[in-house]
């Protein structure tokens, strides 16, 4: 049960509604909405799967490639 009231608003009408990008189904998105254009059914094909550190092996997380490697200590080389 939610403590405290939902005060999100659309700014138009039209900005309530859209499709997933994998599956197509018909979305009602909310203001501030995280899940990068696809249902909860597809939301798993929007992450990236976890690569190996180069150096030891180690799986990293998506979400962490930029930080680097916290089991050997490896970074990304920059640009």
């Amino acid at each position: 049960m939610l403590s405290f009231a939902d005060t999100r608003s659309f700014g138009t009408s039209d900005e309530r509604f859209s499709h997933c990008l994998f599956c197509g189904k018909l979305l009602v998105l909310l203001p501030e909405d995280r899940r990068s254009g696809s249902c909860f059914d597809c939301l798993t094909l929007s992450v990236a799967d976890p690569a190996p550190c180069p150096d030891c092996g180690a799986m990293i997380p998506a979400e962490e490639r930029g930080t680097g490697c916290s089991n050997c200590r490896w970074y990304p080389p920059g640009d």
